[in-house]
């Protein structure tokens, strides 16, 4: 009985794993299409962070001033103020109009670490997580964190917390007249901020 185990044992593996040399693409599984599929639903993730704002927040996958002034939001899933923020915008027709004319704007979800093509210029261009983005470039401590760069990727202002309605409206018309241009650091930009929106 031993002798006849050992011949079939020998038989399987002479006949049973032939190995012609052929590589071809049943010889690999689909794994690679299948990763390249979960990247790219990593990749969408954050899309979910401002559903029925797409017409107002565009996509993250490449961040570019586009000849406008930046607007990069970061916020997080969770948090409350991120969604009143937002729903400020859903429900503001004249406020989606305004930050959509003068302003890219992107909304940056920190709970997900998405590849990011960060393209503001020949000089500063450069693929960054969205960890490297909150965390060393612009040291995010609070969401939702507004901030606003120039027509270069400049930054104008760092405000970090909830902004009322008709406070933001007022900063998007402050940054779009320039005034901020006269200052010369971001203490006394922050200053003629606040002085602008006191007399409104």
């Amino acid at each position: 009985m031993k002798v006849f185990l050992s011949f079939l044992i020998l038989l399987f593996f002479l006949f049973g794993c032939k190995n012609d040399g052929k590589i071809d693409s049943e010889t690999f599984s689909m794994g690679t299409a299948l990763q390249q599929e979960t990247k790219d639903a990593i990749q969408n993730l954050d899309k979910k962070s401002y559903a029925g704002l797409e017409h107002v927040f565009q996509d993250t996958s490449t961040i570019r001033t586009n000849g406008k002034y930046l607007m990069l939001v970061f916020g997080k899933n969770n948090c409350t103020y991120c969604e009143k923020f937002k729903e400020d915008i859903k429900n503001s027709q004249a406020l989606q109009n305004q930050i959509t004319k003068d302003f890219s704007p992107y909304y940056i979800n920190i709970s997900y670490n998405k590849d990011h093509l960060f393209d503001l210029g020949e000089i500063h261009q450069a693929d960054i997580k969205t960890s490297q983005l909150s965390n060393s470039i612009y040291k995010i401590q609070v969401t939702p964190t507004i901030i606003f760069g120039d027509n270069n990727g400049k930054t104008i202002f760092e405000i970090p917390g909830y902004i009322e309605q008709h406070n933001f409206s007022k900063i998007l018309k402050f940054i779009t007249s320039r005034q901020w241009e006269n200052s010369t650091n971001s203490k006394e930009r922050m200053k003629l901020l606040q002085n602008y929106l006191n007399k409104e």
